[in-house]
């Protein structure tokens, strides 16, 4: 069973609002919080633009009995003008709420990312290093979220972006 949080409504009804108005509209950070049995995949989003581009962000993420264990990560990249040799970044932190937040694993794309929908997990390499087969553990008492960085393939001056999902 999952509950929608009432952040993740108000985003819901902007983006569905703007998609009966013709305009595109992102949501800064859509939640779901989904059921914590071990066997329960859950997703952790959000998203961010300049210059006319955008990339949406998801983590995807089961609970064990000692970890969070993040299996899959997956992004879309759009907007006016954006080409095909995009580069994305991300690491899994935790948030220890004394700001240096811990990294558990990086994930560097070369300058090759399509526009589009991309994804990285321990099959796929996507132009960097794969998933651990065993999914990228973070101990289950930490914060976990994941911080990433897109910087958009645009004539001229290509313009940057960074977001984070929220906390599991």
């Amino acid at each position: 069973m999952a509950f929608i949080t009432f952040r993740t409504s108000i985003a819901a009804l902007a983006v569905a609002g703007a998609a009966t108005s013709g305009l595109v509209a992102l949501p800064a950070v859509a939640t779901v919080s989904g059921a914590t049995s071990a066997s329960a995949m859950a997703t952790a989003s959000g998203s961010c633009g300049n210059g006319g581009a955008y990339i949406n962000f998801a983590a995807h993420y089961h609970n064990s009995s000692r970890y969070h264990v993040f299996t899959k990560f997956s992004w879309t990249i759009a907007g006016s003008g954006v080409r095909n040799k995009n580069n994305v970044e991300f690491r899994v932190k935790h948030d220890n709420r004394l700001g240096g937040d811990p990294t558990y694993w990086t994930w560097r794309s070369p300058d090759n990312i399509r526009k589009g929908y991309s994804e990285v997990n321990s099959g796929t390499r996507n132009g960097g290093n794969p998933v651990p087969k065993s999914g990228v553990r973070v101990p289950k008492n930490k914060a976990a979220y994941v911080e990433f960085k897109a910087v958009f393939d645009k004539r001229g001056t290509d313009p940057r972006c960074a977001g984070h999902t929220r906390n599991v």
